[in-house]
């Protein structure tokens, strides 16, 4: 899958061989390495965004959906469980047809049963 425009939008702590990789995946890729406060810092960020990497910190709200209609791709750098758990409103993601997943290798051996992981 290519993407337009990658955004991690906060620390993830992906490493150098990740980011490179990220880099052959997308056009654009801006990694932010803090944490947004407000929404609206978050919607900033995404902007026209189609691929979204974000940790287990920051919420991607169906508020945050609706701004940021061209993701397609968002990426948990972190362990998923269920989307009761979930800082992304996973259910609505998919509901719009984004596919959510987990990062690959990334932290420990947890799973999400709605993501399939």
């Amino acid at each position: 899958m290519k993407f337009k425009k990658i955004v991690g939008v906060d620390e993830t702590l992906l490493n150098a061989s990740a980011l490179e990789q990220l880099r052959s995946l997308g056009e654009e890729v801006f990694m932010y390495h803090d944490f947004p406060l407000q929404e609206k810092e978050i919607i900033d960020r995404i902007g026209n965004a189609d691929c979204l990497l974000v940790s287990f910190r920051t919420l991607i709200t169906r508020a945050v959906l609706d701004a940021c209609p061209n993701i397609r791709y968002i990426g948990m750098c972190c362990t998923l469980y269920d989307p009761s758990s979930c800082n992304v409103d996973v259910i609505e993601a998919y509901r719009r047809g984004i596919t959510v997943l987990g990062v690959k290798d990334y932290g420990d051996e947890g799973g999400c049963r709605v993501c399939n992981l």
